[in-house]
């Protein structure tokens, strides 16, 4: 215990132990920020996959809508003459 003391009361001890401080400080700030970072590349992604499924539930309610209009005469066979 007395050397721990020892080197702490040196100046060269209480530089090491600022630099150790600083690299701990340092690598806490990188890890949470990594860690942040993670999180909100994977909400990016939800909302993305969750804006891609509303649109194509509104383009598919959209076709329903068309296909449906009573104005319309026949369904669309252009898939059958080709």
């Amino acid at each position: 215990m007395s050397l721990v003391l020892t080197l702490f009361a040196s100046p060269a001890g209480r530089l090491v132990g600022l630099v150790l401080l600083a690299a701990l400080a340092g690598g806490g700030l990188y890890l949470k920020g990594r860690h942040e970072g993670r999180a909100a590349c994977l909400a990016e992604g939800e909302r993305d996959v969750v804006e891609t499924i509303a649109r194509a539930d509104r383009a598919r309610a959209d076709a329903d809508e068309r296909l449906a209009d009573p104005r319309r005469l026949r369904e669309p066979d252009a898939f059958r003459r080709e």
